[in-house]
């Protein structure tokens, strides 16, 4: 069901029809930290290179390259959703990563991407979180677009059409 409903999506894009998102709405003031990100169950922090809710870790533990951020990026029912941003180096500037939040854990996924930092994050259905990347060029590589759905109902992600491994080995998210 995953794939058709992702195979669904990328046919709605592709011919033309459109899935709206609000632009995000700062408040008067200083600009966003992009290391601190409040969700209802706490300050979500990436000061340290890693993810905390509430001063608490997260299972598997998720880890920046050279700096990592978090946005809080939606909301179901009583769960809060957050995107890190991994950054790299200018052969891969970027990878992310979906953290599921609620009052009894947060959750990451394992780091995904075609390594553009150049993105869009886009709620499908209500539900199901996109992030949408244009193709990429390095010196090294070129990637073509990716838009990668995380599923809220199955808790999987799927990058242009095909499922991707969401678990991370030994228990850690590394967005190396």
């Amino acid at each position: 069901m995953f794939r058709n409903f992702t195979f669904a999506w990328l046919v709605l894009l592709s011919s033309g029809g459109s899935v709206h998102a609000a632009p995000p709405q700062y408040l008067p003031g200083p600009p966003p930290d992009p290391h601190h990100a409040q969700t209802r169950f706490g300050d979500a922090d990436t000061s340290s290179g890693t993810l905390t809710i509430a001063g608490q870790a997260t299972t598997p533990r998720a880890m920046g390259n050279g700096a990592l951020f978090v946005e809080k990026v939606g909301q179901v029912g009583d769960t809060d959703y957050l995107l890190l941003t991994s950054t790299g180096n200018a052969l891969c500037p970027a990878s992310f990563s979906i953290v599921r939040v609620d009052s009894g854990m947060a959750t990451p996924t394992a780091f995904f991407g075609n390594c553009n930092d150049i993105h869009r994050v886009q709620i499908v259905h209500g539900q199901d979180i996109a992030v949408i990347q244009p193709e990429f060029t390095s010196s090294e590589a070129d990637t073509p677009q990716a838009i990668t759905v995380y599923s809220n109902s199955t808790r999987r992600l799927a990058e242009n059409g095909a499922v991707l491994h969401t678990g991370c080995p030994n228990n850690l998210c590394d967005g190396l």
